[in-house]
């Protein structure tokens, strides 16, 4: 038996939906990894949000121009929904976690890289603040 060309048309179209609704949740995902590893105040998560949103907004309204010719459709509004709460509640809070964890670790490495490159950095700071007093003082006895 033969489905025809318009089913399959809207099953794909549900599909992709519910992929782009994962899809728009995993990118969320990465702003709360950020949030973990670097926190920061309620301003920058408000603007963070306020940009993640506009995009989810034309990301959306792209979607639905492109395989529905702009027009809304209730079941690829709930196919988003379905997308979005299947990953949030089955992938999401693994990939935070272990990927927070990780991240977190790199960063300490990196932090402990730097400071073996800044520590001397220091010292020649210090000197030449030294050497410049010294200079200044040299410079006001003439």
């Amino acid at each position: 038996m033969m489905v025809s060309e318009s089913i399959l048309t809207e099953a794909r179209f549900l599909m992709i939906s519910i992929l782009s609704g994962a899809g728009m949740i995993f990118l969320y995902d990465f702003f709360r990894i950020f949030r973990r590893v670097v926190h920061h105040g309620t301003v920058w998560i408000a603007i963070e949000d306020f940009f993640y949103w506009l995009f989810c907004a034309l990301f959306i309204f792209a979607m639905l121009y492109q395989e529905n010719d702009g027009l809304i459709r209730g079941f690829a509004m709930g196919g988003l929904l379905i997308g979005m709460f299947f990953y949030n509640r089955f992938v999401s809070p693994f990939l935070i976690k272990y990927a927070a964890k990780i991240l977190g670790f790199l960063l300490k490495i990196l932090g402990k890289i730097l400071q073996i490159f800044i520590k001397p950095l220091k010292k020649v700071k210090k000197l030449l603040k030294k050497l410049f007093k010294l200079v200044k003082i040299g410079l006001c006895k003439l």
